[in-house]
């Protein structure tokens, strides 16, 4: 049976995964509710991604860069046309790229999370170290290229479209998959199922835009309006994450050494 909530504080994982002792020692007595709330980490990617995007468009639009549209209705620009030249591309990268890093530290804490729940069960760490954790490696490669021009870039931006999105939604539904097994006490039935629904709609609109692009002259529209929308999903599942390590009390105590008197 998993642990009541608020038994999930990050100490305890030291005791059933000593491969993590290296990380953070256990020493003297853990006061109730102290230390870093967890939650903030996925939180800060939709905070980073949101900022960085509404800012550079607004950029973009006052320095005339991009065309005066509405984005998510007309699918006039792309996200990274958005941010692509200056002085919109410095808030671009200076947002996007932490977000990128924020996005390695999710992953690595979500398999962390996950042992905790199943309580020294089996948990998909390889699957979601390997698709979640390391995929953001391609997203920062591109950020930081935006606004370069030629070959290269363009070889990134199609690697980032055809690996790191899809890879990423991959890692969303074992993880939420997951979280159906496991039913971790304090977490709403529901959030779960909704968690799966977005990263499954996600993915099939991308699909759905390879496959209706292929009978367009130009699909450019198609494929803007799915950037729009799908990652405006996209970003936004990391709150439900972050509500979700919230329910179940996933923080990281502070340490208090003990003292005699």
């Amino acid at each position: 049976m998993p642990a009541d909530p608020g038994t999930y504080g990050f100490a305890s994982i030291l005791h059933r995964d000593p491969g993590c002792s290296g990380w953070l020692e256990a020493r003297g007595a853990v006061r109730d509710n102290e230390g870093m709330k967890l939650h903030y980490v996925p939180a800060l990617i939709f905070i980073l991604a949101f900022v960085g995007v509404a800012v550079s468009l607004m950029l973009s639009r006052a320095f005339d860069l991009v065309p005066q549209c509405r984005v998510f209705v007309d699918g006039c620009i792309s996200i990274s046309a958005a941010g692509r030249r200056e002085p919109a591309v410095f808030v671009f990268r200076g947002t996007i790229i932490p977000a990128g890093v924020v996005l390695v530290l999710t992953w690595w804490l979500n398999v962390q999370w996950l042992k905790l729940l199943s309580a020294g069960g089996r948990v998909p760490a390889r699957s979601l170290h390997l698709l979640g954790t390391l995929s953001p490696v391609l997203l920062i490669a591109y950020i930081a290229l935006v606004g370069s021009a030629g070959e290269i870039d363009h070889a990134i931006r199609q690697a980032v479209i055809s690996t790191y999105f899809p890879a990423t939604l991959v890692a969303k539904i074992i993880l939420a998959v997951a979280l159906l097994k496991l039913q971790p006490a304090g977490l709403p039935r529901r959030l779960p199922w909704l968690m799966l629904t977005i990263a499954v709609v996600v993915l099939g609109l991308a699909v759905n835009s390879v496959v209706v692009s292929a009978f367009m002259d130009d699909p450019s529209v198609v494929h803007n309006l799915t950037q729009w929308h799908g990652t405006f999903a996209f970003a936004a599942w990391y709150l439900l994450l972050a509500y979700a390590w919230r329910q179940t009390g996933f923080d990281l105590p502070v340490q208090h050494r003990s003292s005699g008197v």
